[in-house]
């Protein structure tokens, strides 16, 4: 049986057109400078790295180190048990959904501005397609794309030598700040 694009892919059509329609309508309803927008969005693209690395580490695998395993590590678990499966590949969008919000609402709050909440939410669901695309594209892709390559290398070395080091799925660069970074052409033998 195949994915079921409507169900699998449901965050994908909903925030591309959720943070594209914000996108819009806060650039249609302020002067806000060109440079001040892309940095907002910049901004948030960063953002959604940095989460998507805490997330990984402190949470998919927390209850790993402590041997146990909670609904969450359970989920991701199963992921690491059949890394080509693809039912536990993409995030749900009952598990996107309550982050998107809280996202959304913390940078409205914190700059009282829907605006740049919207431009910062772009900049993150950017990062979060981005992540569910590279993520795919580890497990079930090739690409001519060096970068693409060093990517999957760098994802499926997590999985299968190193599920401790190499958080980052879009980036190496928190796994480098943080000191989990571990280079792909080293050799590990367990």
């Amino acid at each position: 049986m195949g994915i079921n694009p409507w169900k699998k892919f449901t965050p994908f059509w909903l925030y591309a057109l959720l943070a594209s329609s914000l996108l819009v309508m806060a650039a249609s309803s302020e002067d806000r400078p060109v440079a001040s927008r892309l940095l907002l969005i910049a901004f948030g693209l960063l953002s959604w790295s940095f989460g998507e690395y805490l997330m990984h580490r402190f949470a998919f695998h927390a209850d790993y180190r402590r041997g146990s395993y909670g609904p969450i590590h359970a989920l991701h678990l199963a992921h690491h048990d059949d890394p080509q499966g693809v039912d536990q590949l993409f995030v749900s969008f009952w598990m996107s959904a309550p982050v998107s919000i809280v996202y959304f609402s913390l940078g409205w709050i914190i700059f009282s501005s829907w605006q740049i909440a919207a431009y910062l939410f772009f900049g993150v669901s950017v990062g979060y397609l981005s992540y569910e695309f590279l993520h795919y594209k580890a497990h079930h892709g090739d690409s001519h794309l060096r970068v693409l390559r060093y990517l999957k290398k760098y994802h499926l070395l997590h999985h299968g030598e190193t599920p401790n080091r190499r958080f980052g799925v879009t980036t190496p660069l928190f796994d480098c700040l943080f000191g989990t970074f571990e280079s792909v052409s080293r050799r590990y033998h367990s």
